[in-house]
């Protein structure tokens, strides 16, 4: 598929430690002569925080290792972009094979918390509640949780030598339930807190980029409850800074994709984040080639599975452990073609 965006970038999970090479000569070997420029590198907690090393997750990046995936990017004019979760995905259930991602779940049920709300309870908006429905969420009205949130921030964007960072915001489905945050209404308590971090990156000469799909209406758009809201946070898209890069994700198939055109007349700039579905895919990449207004940045490609295992899969043409990893790699090598 012929992409003019200028942007071609692909969401990857922090390698374990001992798959760093992998990922490094995956950069190096098949995403750089494939012309992708953006990586944004899902993180979570697990970097070795020198400020905070009570929220370590699962075999952390040491700084080394992150140098050093820099310095490949920097090689290839990639530029790599730190991802963290700053509202939801904040517990779950471990993946198998084990690689620390935490992913939700669609019953009410025990889970286990990250690193942030493991070192610190009293941020947690379901604090003393043991079973939720798919994941926890950061209290939007906790001022010391902002602190600490903005530390790792800039933590987190000096390693990476960062000019832009990922805040994630998806799939919150658990925010605004406290009696502070019950104050306002879903939209105002997400903008607020999502304006406010954008503020502080943008003191430090940083881009925020974020998920859309919290800001869309299941209603209005035909969307479901994972790619748009059903809980009225979806009056937050007139709330938002504008200059926030909105990351578009779908991953069904539509007819139409309505919020590329919402986006577009609310004011933002935009990614498309298509997934493993290559018919899907196509469908989505389609329809926003045809609807873009000049507010489309580029192509953002999810992958959520292991980020080492991709790299076997793709370069060495390993089985993928990973339930996605092989169908991922297939839809990847069909629509990225090599540079010439």
């Amino acid at each position: 598929m012929e992409l003019s965006w200028k942007t071609k970038g692909i969401v990857l999970t922090a390698p374990l430690n001992e798959e760093v090479d992998d990922v490094i000569k995956l950069i190096d070997e098949y995403l750089a002569p494939r012309g992708f420029n953006m990586i944004v590198m899902q993180v979570r907690y697990r970097y070795q925080f020198r400020r905070h090393p009570e929220v370590w997750g699962y075999d952390p990046l040491s700084m080394e290792n992150v140098k050093r995936l820099v310095a490949v990017c920097r090689k290839n004019n990639i530029k790599l972009v730190p991802k963290m979760n700053l509202i939801g995905h904040q517990s779950g259930f471990p993946n198998e094979p084990t690689d620390g991602i935490l992913h939700g779940h669609n019953e009410v049920l025990p889970d286990i918390c990250d690193g942030l709300l493991r070192a610190y309870p009293d941020f947690d908006e379901q604090r003393g509640t043991k079973e939720i429905l798919y994941s926890r969420s950061i209290c939007l009205s906790s001022r010391a949780a902002k602190t600490v949130v903005c530390e790792l921030i800039d933590e987190l964007m000096d390693v990476f030598e960062a000019d832009m960072i990922h805040i994630g915001c998806d799939e919150v489905f658990n925010a605004g339930l406290c009696p502070e945050c019950s104050k306002k209404s879903r939209g105002e308590l997400i903008s607020s807190w999502i304006n406010s971090i954008n503020e502080h990156i943008k003191r430090r000469g940083g881009v925020t980029l974020m998920w859309g799909d919290r800001l869309l209406s299941t209603k209005d758009t035909g969307y479901n409850r994972w790619e748009a809201s059903d809980d009225g946070s979806s009056i937050a898209i007139d709330m938002l800074s504008k200059d926030i890069i909105i990351c578009d994700w779908h991953y069904d198939k539509y007819e139409r994709y309505e919020s590329i055109d919402r986006f577009a007349k609310a004011g933002f700039n935009i990614m498309i984040s298509p997934w493993r579905d290559q018919e899907n895919l196509e469908a989505f990449l389609n329809y926003a080639i045809q609807h873009d207004t000049g507010h489309i940045n580029g192509v953002l490609m999810t992958t959520w599975c292991g980020s080492g295992d991709l790299a076997k899969r793709l370069l060495y043409g390993e089985k993928g452990r990973w339930l996605h990893t092989d169908q991922i790699a297939n839809t990847i090598d069909k629509t990225f073609a090599l540079q010439t």
